[in-house]
């Protein structure tokens, strides 16, 4: 079996999360899992591994979740963020703009130039583009928009003037702004988008479902360990949730409604 936990694994955080990883597999064990892998996999190719029927537990992105993994792999369960702009298990970007730049609000972004992590993200694209459109701005508007390749990237393009802003999950940029001040000085919060759940725990659909109640099991309890709570702080880990899956359908929504506005990429 293998496992992962991808979505906020900075090198700043890496022994901090293998360490996490040892209390969630004890209490995994416990729950009577069986073939626990000792140590967390770090993918070059993320869909492979989501989709790898050795897949144990890993954490995805709510846009994958709804769109290409759809069918293909089990949720688990959603956790929750002690990060602002984080409501019980749900999350939303901040659009990123630099400090000096006299934009005042989401219109001043027209003729602008974006920075957009992937096209698959639901915090850094998918709802970008519905806050674009919702500001009146019309597709085609943007000077350009630069796929970048991650968030990380995406805040250092927009304070290299490389681009103007990007759209940054809360949690993401409240880890950043712990962990590398330096890289988030001179800029400054534009606004907030929209709520999506946030990122899932998945499992691969090989797995018995007597085996995904005991995952969900071993999670809760190592989500309430209080000798994992340090851990868990610096994680930003604050509870875990069981959601019905169909919470995540305002992804998918969200995506229409930009659709329907002109948005169908960031262009």
């Amino acid at each position: 079996m293998i496992a992962a936990l991808p979505m906020y694994d900075f090198p700043e955080l890496r022994e901090d999360t293998d360490a996490f990883w040892e209390g969630v597999r004890d209490h995994l064990a416990a729950a009577g899992l069986t073939g626990i892998p000792r140590t967390l996999t770090r993918p070059a190719d993320f869909y492979a591994l989501w989709l790898d029927p050795q897949l144990l537990v890993s954490q995805t992105c709510g846009y994958p979740l709804t769109h290409d993994l759809k069918g293909k792999v089990r949720y688990v369960a959603t956790p929750g963020y002690d990060a602002p702009g984080c409501e019980g298990s749900t999350y939303r970007s901040f659009v990123i703009v630099r400090a000096a730049d006299d934009i005042q609000r989401g219109s001043d972004l027209s003729g602008r130039v974006a920075a957009y992590n992937s096209a698959d993200s639901q915090s850094g694209c998918n709802v970008l583009k519905l806050y674009l459109a919702g500001q009146g701005i019309a597709n085609g508007l943007l000077r350009e928009a630069i796929e970048s390749g991650a968030h990380r990237k995406s805040v250092a393009m927009v304070k290299a003037g490389l681009a103007d802003f990007c759209a940054v999950d809360c949690v993401t940029w409240t880890l950043l702004t712990a962990l590398a001040p330096d890289e988030v000085a001179g800029l400054r919060i534009l606004d907030r988008t929209d709520p999506a759940p946030c990122l899932p725990f998945i499992t691969s659909r090989t797995l018995p479902v007597e085996d995904v109640a005991s995952l969900r099991i071993g999670l809760s309890a190592a989500f309430n360990d209080d000798d994992l709570a340090p851990l868990r702080e610096k994680l930003l880990l604050a509870s875990l949730t069981v959601l019905d899956e169909s919470a995540y359908n305002v992804i998918p929504e969200q995506e229409m409604a930009a659709r329907r506005a002109g948005w169908a990429r960031v262009a």
